[in-house]
C-alpha cells in the first residue's frame, strides 16, 4: 500500500467499507498511514479513525495534528531508544522485535535518565561492534546528534539532512525527548526543497 500513488490509494480506500479501509490503514507504518489519511476529507478521516483500535486511533490522530509542512508532519514515530549503559547485544535484541519496521529504523536514539537524546547509534555501528560493548562507548557526548523541533519547516529539515550527511534526523520535544525520526527517503529532501 505504501508504494501506491496517493490518488490510487485514496480511490481504493473510498471504494472499501470503512471498517475494512480502517484495518488496512492501521496496518501501515504510522507516517504512511497519516499520509493516506491526509488525502481524505475530514469526515472520511474521522470515520476511518473511529473503526481503528483505540491506541492506533490516538497515535494517528496525534500525528494528523502536526502540519504536513513541518518536521513532525513528516516523521515516523517508529523509534528504538536505549540507555548508555546498555550493551550492543541488548539493543540488537530489541531491534529484532522491530524487524517488521526495518525501513523506518536506521539508528537507535540513546537517551539519558530523563529520556533526553544524548546520542544516535547507527544500525551499522551496532552490527560491527562487539556485543558486550556499552552504547556509551559508541556515542560522543561532545558531538550530540542533529535534532529538530517538531515545528521546523521542511526547508530546515532538508538543509539539516544535507549538512549533517545523516540518513535520518531525530525530532525532539522542548525537553529534548525523541518524538520521531525523519528518514532521508528517496524524494523526500527534494519534496522539502520544492515546497
Amino acid at each position: 500500500l505504501e508504494e501506491m500513488e496517493p490518488d490510487e490509494l485514496t480511490a481504493l480506500l473510498r471504494e472499501m467499507e470503512p471498517a475494512q479501509a480502517a484495518e488496512l490503514v492501521a496496518r501501515m507504518e504510522p507516517d504512511e498511514a497519516v499520509d493516506a489519511l491526509r488525502d481524505l476529507p475530514g469526515a472520511e478521516q474521522a470515520q476511518l479513525l473511529a473503526h481503528m483500535p483505540a491506541a492506533t486511533e490516538r497515535e494517528l490522530a496525534r500525528l494528523l495534528g502536526y502540519p504536513e509542512d513541518e518536521a513532525a508532519g513528516v516523521m515516523t514515530t517508529v523509534l528504538c531508544t536505549a540507555h548508555p549503559g546498555e550493551t550492543v547485544s541488548e539493543v540488537r535484541k530489541r531491534l529484532r522485535k522491530l524487524a517488521k519496521h526495518q525501513t523506518d529504523v536506521d539508528s537507535v536514539a540513546v537517551v539519558d535518565e530523563k529520556d533526553r537524546v544524548i546520542g544516535d547509534v547507527s544500525a551499522f555501528d551496532l552490527l560491527v561492534n562487539d556485543g558486550d560493548k556499552p552504547l556509551s562507548d559508541l556515542i560522543d557526548l561532545g558531538n550530540p546528534p542533529v535534532t529538530l523541533r517538531p515545528d521546523a519547516d521542511l526547508d530546515t529539515v532538508a538543509n539539516e539532512m544535507v549538512e549533517s550527511r545523516r540518513s535520518s534526523l531525530l525530532v525532539v520535544d522542548g525537553k529534548g525527548r525523541p518524538l520521531g525520526r525523519i528518514l532521508s527517503e528517496v524524494g523526500r529532501p527534494e519534496e522539502a526543497i520544492a515546497s
